[in-house]
């Protein structure tokens, strides 16, 4: 027969089971990660008795917390896609701003100063519109740099950024290898059930791993759980983890490489990171932070290359050939700034790179690796395919690269193995500076003028004056004032003409044929262009005695002609092999952010409600729900209560029997 307070018994011990684990849900409503908690009830075996089987009551056969394994996975990867995405659309909308904004951008210092060189065409004997040429080269210059910093800012805290995101990562390993020996010492000792709150406590610390590094979650069948990243590198396995680090492996350029392991099996993972606030910072890095850097670097050069170069075919206020506007691409300093050796070079040898021709400048980064084997330098393009192999020129020698750089080798020796990031742009924005501080110095003239006598009877006119040379190879005196030596032009008949030395009145050649009508380079077609580094251009048909007197431009204050042409730089395709303008190429760059933070911005927002959606799945599952946890404290206090009252019953029954013997 039954023992009815053994039923009650049992009853009050479940109903009082089943107020804990609820007490347990109500009290960790707000707790992170926590699931909810079921107490699961069984009959007892029942008892044979007159031919019936009597009930024994119930047990308490498991507190088992809720949860869907599948849906948990679906967080923690929308969780670290969500992050990753996040971490891109943060610094994308600060450099798409910086690149955009009025207070920060190229586009209007870059417009102002031509607009100020179109101002000195109009007068170019003016010391006001000189002046504010100057002033608006300076402005230019003061932005580009400005920008530099700017994005050298959002460079150092990214890796700021990367440094404490690797910390925590740690943090959290040592966390989950903890979960791991605890979870799996208690589920060997036999004690039955899983400790639901520290499976909960590590899915949480999983959960908040996948926010800063995607990864790959293998439930192990000793209950414990390992973590890998990067592709399969292992970062959790068991009650062991491994140890992620940042480093600078190259000097010079502020990057954080990630690396992972032990002791010293360490290996570089940074190309493999991905997902998780870590892998969107990485992926920022190389679609945002280092293209900017690398095309503003190389529009700067190409300006500065484009516009010295002809600037120094000018004349200034002082007659004296144009110098540098802008400070040479290739300054003393600016050399070493576009090597960056690896902190692991056992060797010391010294390089540098030169710019031989900005138009052929690419925005990619080099990597230059030595082998001491073959004695050979290899040159690795972005994607480390093989861009040129040479042999070791030594200290002194050279190698000069199809993509408009030469490297060059100073003192040293290099070791086997030694390494060097080769980045001929990425400093161009910051080495940018002035060169001309004197507003008499800008050479808006051309050093070579023409004129025609009176006396002249035919129709020919010069149509253009093209130079192209005033270094020493050329007729340009060492000093101005004078050409070496000045020309003058006769014309023996209107198809053919002299070119005379004018100062010693020597034909220099003679008979040289003329065709009338149609563009003539006098010097050329005499076989004296191009080393004479200047022409001219005659049209018309001259008459026979006709004279052209060619000569320095010597007092040529209102001359504008090389003004003009400064002017038209900026309509020139200068910029990545003649594709692009000044202005173009920096609007492609801008451009070219702005669909990226857009794209940015659409991804984030997509994998938000992704993320959202998920969430919500995982809380009607395994959240706490209030209102159904109070009804069941209210279910399970009547039950309680009902277990006492049977409890209280066996008792008068057991009592009543006593007083009827």
């Amino acid at each position: 027969m039954a023992d009815l307070s053994s039923i009650a018994l049992s009853g009050l011990r479940a109903s009082q089971s089943s107020l804990a684990t609820t007490s347990h849900n109500i009290v960790n409503v707000d707790t992170e990660g926590y699931s909810r908690q079921t107490t699961g009830l069984g009959t007892r075996p029942a008892q044979f008795s007159g031919g019936s089987f009597f009930g024994q009551g119930v047990d308490v056969n498991s507190i088992a917390r809720v949860s869907n394994q599948y849906v948990v996975d679906q967080v923690r990867r929308d969780t670290s896609t969500f992050n990753s995405a996040d971490a891109f659309y943060d610094y994308a909308v600060r450099i798409d701003q910086m690149l955009g904004g009025d207070a920060t951008a190229i586009t209007p210092s870059l417009q102002k100063f031509f607009d100020s060189m179109e101002g000195l065409t109009n007068d170019p004997s003016s010391i006001a519109s000189r002046q504010a040429l100057l002033s608006s080269g300076q402005a230019l210059v003061a932005r580009f740099n400005n920008v530099y910093d700017q994005v050298s800012q959002a460079n150092a805290t990214l890796n700021t950024e990367l440094t404490q995101i690797t910390a925590k990562i740690n943090q959290l390993s040592e966390n989950i290898a903890s979960y791991n020996k605890s979870i799996q010492s208690l589920s060997t000792n036999n004690i039955g059930e899983m400790p639901n709150d520290l499976l909960d406590e590590r899915d949480e610390a999983v959960r908040q791993l996948a926010e800063l590094v995607g990864g790959e979650i293998i439930q192990q069948d000793d209950t414990t759980i390992s973590v890998f990243v990067a592709n399969g590198q292992p970062l959790v396995v068991g009650g062991d983890y491994f140890e992620m680090q940042t480093s600078e492996p190259l000097s010079g350029i502020s990057r954080q490489e990630i690396t992972l392991g032990k002791g010293n099996n360490v290996d570089n993972i940074t190309d493999l990171v991905s997902g998780g606030r870590l892998g969107g910072l990485l992926s920022v890095r190389e679609e945002l932070i280092d293209p900017v850097f690398n095309e503003m670097g190389r529009i700067a050069m190409v300006m500065s290359d484009t516009f010295n170069a002809q600037h120094e075919l000018g004349m200034d206020l002082n007659n004296e050939l144009g110098g540098e506007f802008f400070s040479d691409i290739n300054g003393a300093n600016a050399g070493f700034s576009r090597i960056a050796p690896s902190a692991m070079n056992a060797g010391n040898v010294s390089i540098s790179v030169t710019i031989d021709d900005t138009s052929l400048l690419t925005v990619d980064n080099y990597n230059l690796r030595y082998d001491a084997g073959t004695g050979n330098y290899t040159l690795y393009n972005a994607d480390n395919s093989v861009n040129a192999s040479f042999a070791n020129p030594g200290a002194g020698g050279s190698f000069t690269t199809a993509d408009g750089f030469t490297i060059n080798f100073g003192a040293g020796v290099p070791a086997d193995g030694d390494e060097f990031g080769v980045l001929p742009t990425r400093t161009g924005a910051a080495n940018m500076g002035m060169e001309l501080n004197d507003v008499r110095q800008i050479a808006a003239a051309l050093p070579v003028t023409t004129d025609l006598p009176s006396t002249n009877i035919g129709t020919g006119y010069v149509e253009n004056v093209v130079v192209t040379d005033t270094g020493a190879a050329s007729d340009f005196a060492a000093t101005p004032y004078a050409l070496t030596p000045p020309y003058r032009i006769e014309f023996t008949s209107a198809t053919s003409y002299d070119v005379i030395n004018a100062g010693t009145n020597v034909a220099v050649v003679s008979g040289v044929a003329f065709t009338p009508g149609q563009s003539n380079g006098l010097l050329e077609q005499a076989g004296l262009y191009p080393a004479s580094g200047y022409d001219v251009i005659y049209s018309g048909s001259p008459a026979t005695n006709d004279v052209v007197n060619i000569r320095y431009n010597n007092g040529g204050v209102s001359d504008n002609r090389n003004a003009l042409n400064l002017s038209a730089l900026s309509d020139v395709k200068t910029v990545a092999n003649g594709n692009s303008t000044y202005q173009s190429a920096y609007a492609h760059l801008v451009s070219g952010v702005g669909t990226r933070t857009n794209d940015a911005a659409v991804t984030q927002e997509a994998s938000s409600t992704i993320l959202s959606q998920a969430q919500t799945q995982w809380e009607s599952i395994s959240g706490v729900n209030l209102d159904e946890e109070a009804a069941n404290l209210m279910r399970f206090q009547q039950s309680y209560q009902a277990s006492a009252r049977v409890m209280q019953v066996s008792s008068e029954l057991f009592d009543t029997i006593l007083g009827s013997l």
